[in-house]
């Protein structure tokens, strides 16, 4: 309470002996709710004027509780263990008799420690085990068992029972900050110096600290309200306290007390004169978060029901009791502080006449006695005992029970409730909120596990009981009858589809089939035919027949589910048509498949090396090699079907068997792969292989993968390569055997687009980015071991497309190429794409290497460098130009034909695409016109450029003048004029002072080449009149 000089009427009452219950809204003459009156001293009936501050002390020794009560002249002791007959049993007089109005004390230890305001007081210790066996006897007086006179007059004394050591505040010394002293031996105490850093102290709370902020557990910290803020201590060293931070709020008058609530996040202050301010309202709590010490913030501020002042407050379990002086008695629940909720749920008024802002009413309450009496201490009435019928101290009793949760077919989850695990607790008052500590919401993922949570009840005073519940995550079932019906509806993502006789997804009524998990019955079987899928999220029992024929699908989601095979599992594949001589680059969908078992009837299986491979020095160089050089690379195998890795296998049952025919190959060891596979990656350095090494990997899944999801999870891959059936092996190919296959015939996938196999007859060899059941790949690495690995996972598994069909991408603006020799059946192709995620430069994901083929078409980037089969710039500009190059193999002077193999897009196939030949000097409109020239052995690089002009987008006239062109540009000496869509009829060209330096005229040409050699360096206008219209452009002569 605040220094205050009190004019007030001192009310006398008598004593109360009998119980009074709240019944009504009142008990007797006091306003309440929720609280009876116990018993009532008046301050006469205790021989003082006044009252101040009141504590309580319970016997350890027959749990008999008292009360401890300040006195204007003494310090009263009561006996409440029966609280409607509480006993008087003396008092102690204040030191050196002197009279206040501010008195304190706390126990410690079996004795009380009181402070009082007047002067010379010092600091009483009294025996509290003196009480024992003592008679009623409200005249007995008793004397100090210690005096303490290190300090005369203090307002407060707090202290922290974890360590012994009482904090005296606004005390004479230390400018009214806390002396700190050692009372573990009660009636010795020994002081321990003070603190004066922050000012006076008005009140505070002493704790070792267990509360949410990690940087401060386990130290003592001191929460002070010093009159105009509060101030953080950490008091752990006496001698070198320490500020850890300090908070002030809006409209503050005098920053008197507060309390942390059990688990220490939350403050809750009270301003002693704030309600007295113009528009502040009633009773005003701040609620401070103290989540971080070093950084207080304010929660909240609760108005109270009344426009009282709050004086002292407690917080105990999930209530906040405050002695709110005209008010009386407030308790509030703070179980939903945490959302800003302070909800009052009991009061007792033992000040009836008024609830005004005044100093009159109670001043404390004392809520730790364990019987549930709370003791109130009036200023100017008297002693009050009040009590919540309903109180509660004793844990409820629960009782768990374990469950299984069953999903919602439809949605896929469950949520458990409470009270589901709930298998028949009590409370002697009642139960009043249930909860669940872990996962409560289940998905397919969690089905076949089972969880352990915490199963909390609580009653109404927060007193509570915990067990562990185990919940058991199940699918609701669903039966296949026969004749398309289910039992419980055709199968959903939280169903458990259930196979009970034979289902074949061809069937009419019948289809794929989307499920949380399935079981194929014993004598059943489930047939997942072609372009038809079973996409399950966890587990797959087979305990009948599971066949996934050729290009049906098995997708499995979790990759730690598993597919129990206590039956058969056949997963069945067709090859293409093979010739007599061809073969497959496969792997296996299944766990322990063997090469005498799936590829038993094959005359001969091969697995690789990728440490022994060299390339052979007869391949093209400058593009990828698959070519080994001295036949160590692939070896003859017998053993186990490693999964992932891909093997070449001849089905044939030997190297005469007919041509034209298709393999049959049913898988059936072991059970489907499933969840991540890895697979080890080699490389052999840079100076056997500087176009990487070659790995040979494969699909290790009953379904198709993505090949983009494949490159973008493995940062070894940028690009995957497949090796097409199209050209016999013969004699005159490169290689190490007698007969050896072309290199002409691998295809290549890279994000950014696809290029067929040079050797591509017109039967569509390009790759789609979708890799099929068992189908093997290859890519070459630049890099190897540890961190360099391949995995596989379930997240490139797709639904669709399990039959390699060449589905063209949408979105992207491509042009492929291809030039085909009219001499020789050989060819290569060349893809020019526009992506806005590619840049002009070498993009990995978008541009790759052209194959060394026998010829090659291929282009540049910007400046000249590089030879790409797959190129990828920016978004598509009208006025780009592509520099592309030209390889030949071929010893003799040839003819060779150059055409548009394909166009996609949205702009490209509305535009006009010119071929400029930079050494014969033509243009040629490919859309109408191939494109056939002669060339010799040989590298010539930017032989070609290719241009565009987009018809639908420009007028005739920007058509032309975007189409003219001149080169190089910056020049020495020769410039080139390329003007494809019209003739070229005059040529000048004129300084930058507008003077014409050269003139020519010639007869009609769409290219021509001026000798600008003689000019001084400088910028030079060149005026191209053409048959259409004339257009000027600048030139820079170096």
């Amino acid at each position: 309470m605040k220094k205050i000089f009190f004019i007030t009427l001192i009310l006398n009452f008598s004593i109360i002996n009998a119980q009074t219950p709240c019944s009504g809204g009142s008990a007797g003459s006091y306003p309440c709710d929720g609280l009876d009156l116990q018993s009532y001293f008046s301050l006469s009936q205790l021989g003082a004027t006044s009252g101040n501050d009141s504590w309580g002390w319970t016997d350890p020794l027959d749990g008999k509780e008292y009360a401890i009560v300040g006195l204007n002249n003494s310090t009263f002791f009561i006996d409440i263990t029966d609280p409607v007959n509480p006993r008087r049993l003396g008092r102690l007089m204040s030191h050196n008799n002197s009279s206040t109005l501010w008195r304190d004390v706390k126990t410690y230890n079996n004795h009380a420690f009181i402070v009082s305001e007047a002067s010379g007081h010092g600091m009483q210790v009294f025996d509290l085990t003196r009480l024992r066996g003592l008679t009623t006897n409200a005249n007995r007086t008793f004397t100090a068992d210690a005096h303490y006179g290190n300090f005369g007059d203090a307002h407060n004394i707090i202290i922290n029972e974890d360590t012994g050591i009482a904090y005296v505040l606004g005390a004479n010394i230390y400018s009214g900050g806390p002396h700190f002293i050692n009372i573990t031996n009660p009636t010795s105490p020994v002081s321990m110096g003070g603190y004066n850093g922050k000012g006076y102290t008005h009140d505070a709370q002493v704790v070792i600290y267990d509360g949410p902020d990690p940087d401060h557990q386990g130290r003592e910290i001191f929460i002070g309200s010093n009159e105009d803020e509060v101030v953080i201590l950490d008091v752990t060293n006496k001698s070198s306290v320490q500020v850890i931070s300090t908070i002030t709020y809006s409209n503050f008058r005098y920053t008197h007390q507060g309390w942390f609530t059990e688990d220490k996040r939350y403050f809750l202050l009270g301003d002693e004169e704030d309600e007295a301010m113009a528009g502040i309202g009633n009773t005003r709590t701040i609620v401070l978060d103290l989540i971080d010490l070093d950084n207080p913030s304010i929660h909240f501020y609760h108005a109270g029901t009344t426009a009282a002042i709050d004086h002292n407050g407690y917080v105990r379990g999930n209530r906040f009791y405050m002695a709110s002086y005209s008010a009386g008695v407030r308790i509030l629940k703070v179980d939903d502080i945490e959302n800003q909720n302070l909800t009052e749920v009991s009061y007792f008024d033992t000040y009836p006449s008024t609830n005004s802002a005044s100093f009159n009413g109670a001043w404390n309450i004392y809520p730790f006695f364990e019987s549930g009496n709370l003791i109130v201490s009036n200023y100017n009435t008297g002693f009050f005992i009040v009590k919540d019928p309903n109180y509660d101290n004793v844990d409820p009793v629960i009782v768990c029970q374990n469950i299984t949760a069953t999903l919602d077919k439809t949605t896929g989850t469950v949520t458990v409730n409470p009270i589901d695990l709930d298998g028949g607790s009590t409370d002697n008052f009642g139960i009043v909120n249930r909860s669940i500590t872990g996962q409560t919401t289940f998905t397919c993922d969690d089905v076949g596990e089972s969880f352990d949570v915490t199963y909390t009840v609580e009653d109404d005073y927060g007193n509570s009981a915990s067990c562990v519940a185990t919940i058991t995550v199940a699918a609701e079932t669903t039966s296949y009858l026969g004749a398309g019906v289910w039992s419980n509806g055709t199968p959903e993502v939280g169903s458990n589809a259930k196979i009970s006789t034979n289902y074949n997804t061809s069937a009419i009524g019948n289809g794929s089939i989307d499920a949380c998990t399935c079981e194929v019955d014993a004598s059943s079987t489930l047939t997942i035919a072609a372009d038809d899928y079973l996409n399950i999220t966890k587990d797959i029992a087979v305990n009948g027949t599971l066949i996934v024929e050729h290009e049906g699908i098995v997708v499995q989601t979790d990759p730690d589910a598993s597919v129990v095979n206590n039956g058969t599992i056949n997963v069945e594949l067709t090859t293409p048509v093979l010739q007599n001589r061809d073969f497959m680059i496969m792997g296996s969908p299944m766990t322990s498949e063997i090469r005498n078992g799936v590829f038993t009837n094959a005359f001969l299986v091969l697995n690789h090396d990728p440490s022994n491979f060299i390339p052979h020095p007869g391949v093209p160089a400058g593009g990828t090699n698959f070519a080994d050089n001295n036949g160590d690379f692939w070896t003859t195998y017998n053993g186990a079907i490693n999964v992932g890795e891909g093997y070449i296998v001849r089905p044939q049952s030997g190297y005469t068997d007919p041509a034209n025919i298709t393999y049959d190959m049913t898988y059936s060891m072991g059970t489907l792969n499933n969840g991540d596979v890895t697979r080890n990656i080699t490389y052999n350095g840079a100076g056997s292989n500087p176009d990487g090494t070659p790995n040979v990997l494969a699909n290790p899944y009953a379904s198709p993968i993505s090949a983009d999801a494949l490159i973008a999870g493995n940062s070894v891959i940028d690009r995957v390569y497949f090796w097409e059936h199209l050209t016999p092996p013969s004699t005159s190919i490169p290689g190490y055997g007698s007969l050896n296959f072309s290199m002409d015939d691998i295809s290549m996938y890279i994000p950014g687009g696809a290029l067929p196999a040079a050797n591509d007859p017109g039967t569509s060899t390009t790759p789609n980015g979708i890799i099929s059941t068992g189908q093997g790949f290859a890519i070459k690495a630049f890099a190897g071991g540890v961190g360099n690995e391949v995995t596989f996972t379930n997240a490139m598994r797709l639904t669709s497309g399990n039959n390699t069909l060449r589905i063209p991408e949408e979105g992207v603006e491509k042009i492929m190429l291809k030039v085909r020799s009219n001499d020789y059946n050989i060819g290569s192709h060349a893809l020019v794409g526009f992506n806005p995620q590619a840049s002009e430069g070498m993009d990995e994901l978008y541009d790759a290497d052209r194959l060394a083929t026998t010829i090659s078409l291929y282009s540049h980037l910007d400046d000249g460098t590089g030879q790409l089969g797959i190129q990828n710039r920016g978004a598509f500009d009208p006025a780009i130009k592509i520099p592309m190059g030209f390889a030949s193999q071929v010893e003799a002077n040839a003819s060779f034909t150059i055409s548009i193999a394909s166009i996609e897009g949205e702009v490209l196939p509305n535009s006009t695409v010119f071929l400029i030949d930079n050494i014969a000097n033509t243009v040629t409109n490919l859309n109408t016109t191939n494109y056939t020239f002669t060339s010799g052995k040989g590298v010539f690089n930017s032989r070609f450029t290719l241009q565009f002009v987009v018809d639908s987008i420009l007028g005739p006239l920007d058509n032309l003048f975007n189409s003219i062109s001149i080169y190089p540009n910056p020049t020495k000496e020769f410039l080139t004029i390329s003007s494809p869509l019209a003739y070229i009829s005059n040529l000048e060209v004129h300084d930058i002072r507008g003077r014409r330096i050269a003139e020519t005229i010639e007869g009609k040409k769409n290219n021509y080449t001026l000798d600008l050699s003689s000019l001084n360096t400088g910028i030079y206008f060149v005026k191209i009149e053409t048959d259409l219209g004339t257009v000027t452009k600048k030139v820079i002569k170096d």
